[in-house]
């Protein structure tokens, strides 16, 4: 009868031993809390947003302000000229400006003999009804000519030479003289389809003009 004995010793140990261990077992909500690093200092932070790539910036095209200009003119030209297109009422859309221009070709009377013979002939062109000339005084080979008009191209030289036959001016000839000159161009900016119309009748008028887009000057 002794191992029954000692079988309920054994039992008794391992129940004893197993009551010990659960006693002193800690707690797991308790081993947790030990686990933590100051609990009391834990905030919970929200994510953090992205940052939002701020836009490009947009590259805007600077679109310059259309104009059509009108010329060039000079002498009685530019007066003409002046009345005709102001009769198209274009109001502060009108402005002019002075422009260099290489004149290639002229239309003229050659040299007189004298001051008197010059003198004489201006007075016959007044009484023909031209008014827009000049005579040459400086020294050289053209000295004593009238000049009549000077021009960009042959084209409205020889033109102007058929409106002056026309009032009986005789003696007047097309010749070539490369100089340059200040002469008149007409800007007129943002032309609506009438406005070029207009413009290209007023063009037929004036031989030798030209009507181009450009860009408006600043200002």
């Amino acid at each position: 009868m002794k191992w029954i004995f000692f079988l309920l010793l054994a039992a008794n140990l391992v129940f004893a031993g197993y009551a010990w261990m659960r006693e002193h077992a800690q707690n797991p909500d308790e081993q947790l809390l030990q686990q933590q690093i100051n609990p009391e200092q834990i905030r919970i932070v929200p994510p953090r947003a992205r940052p939002v790539a701020a836009p490009a910036p947009s590259v805007t095209a600077r679109v310059a302000a259309a104009c059509m200009e009108w010329g060039t003119f000079g002498g009685g030209d530019l007066g003409r000229a002046r009345a005709a297109i102001d009769r198209l009422a274009l109001g502060e859309r009108l402005r002019s400006r002075e422009v260099s221009v290489s004149a290639d070709y002229w239309v003229y009377m050659p040299p007189l003999k004298s001051r008197a013979d010059m003198d004489r002939k201006a007075a016959e062109l007044k009484t023909l009804g031209v008014n827009d000339y000049f005579p040459v005084l400086e020294p050289g080979r053209w000295r004593y000519a009238i000049s009549l008009g000077i021009f960009r191209n042959e084209e409205g030289a020889r033109r102007y030479l058929a409106t002056l036959r026309s009032k009986g001016v005789r003696s007047a000839v097309v010749g070539s003289r490369e100089q340059r000159v200040n002469q008149t161009a007409f800007l007129v900016a943002d032309p609506t389809d009438d406005d070029s119309a207009n413009l290209v009748l007023l063009k037929g008028d004036f031989p030798g003009t030209e009507l181009r887009a450009v860009e408006c000057p600043a200002g």
